[in-house]
């Protein structure tokens, strides 16, 4: 994985118009990179040379193969695709806030569209001997919250599936990472939680994990998750209950 970024290449980043998502841009393009962002006001980003916007709705189940089959034609060249686009409801499923519609969405954005986006652009990335995928996850994958269980699921299931990825590509020359974030300051986690990070902060230990070999990127806090689920399993459900 080393000197995957050291020198300009093409980027395909999901969720580039806010959050984490808006600093992991910004610090590509400072960086030289050429940036292909999907999200669903992509094409409202300033105009700044080496940016690809797509207007896509990454909620859509019924267009997303469709419209990842498109783009991938379009940029055959990309060599690392970021998977940080993320919905979370932070609700009780009993909650009038939970709904079918928002529990839908929550399951394809957070999973189903890695899934379908890592199966359009890897057989380039294989063609060419060389990629990453990278699935930014959460440590509520391992210890669930109350609320947003859902949110919580997905994540495990990005976990698990990053897992069965990284085997499925062994020898192709294609990484796959998986970054594991703590609770970062975000619309998302907009008046919840505390001891946040800036997405600022969290951006940029996403982009040096990758001039690492490391297939696990763990920021900040989730660098202490293996050895809570290892020592004290008990505490890290405890804290992470109510977060």
């Amino acid at each position: 994985m080393s000197r995957r970024l050291e020198r300009p290449t093409k980027v395909l980043l999901t969720g580039g118009t806010s959050g984490i998502g808006a600093a992991l841009l910004r610090d590509l393009l400072a960086m030289g990179h050429h940036v292909v962002v999907l999200a669903r006001t992509a094409s409202q980003l300033a105009a700044t040379p080496g940016l690809y916007p797509h207007d896509v709705d990454l909620s859509n189940a019924e267009t997303l193969p469709t419209l990842t089959g498109r783009i991938a034609a379009q940029h055959p060249d990309i060599t690392v695709l970021i998977n940080n686009a993320a919905v979370q409801n932070a609700h009780p499923l009993l909650n009038a806030a939970t709904t079918p519609d928002t529990l839908q969405c929550e399951v394809i954005v957070n999973l189903l569209a890695p899934a379908l986006l890592a199966r359009a652009f890897a057989p380039a990335m294989i063609a060419n001997g060389a990629g990453a995928i990278v699935n930014i996850s959460s440590g509520l994958a391992f210890f669930p919250k109350q609320n947003a269980g859902l949110y919580a699921a997905s994540k495990a299931g990005l976990h698990s599936f990053t897992q069965s990825l990284r085997y499925q590509m062994e020898g192709t020359g294609v990484a796959v990472i998986e970054a594991v974030l703590p609770l970062v300051d975000t619309p998302m986690t907009a008046g919840r939680g505390k001891a946040k990070i800036s997405a600022d902060a969290a951006a940029a230990a996403i982009l040096q994990g990758l001039s690492r070999s490391s297939p696990v990127i763990r920021v900040r806090a989730a660098g202490a998750l293996p050895l809570i689920q290892s020592l004290v399993p008990w505490l890290g459900r405890r804290m992470m209950r109510g977060s």
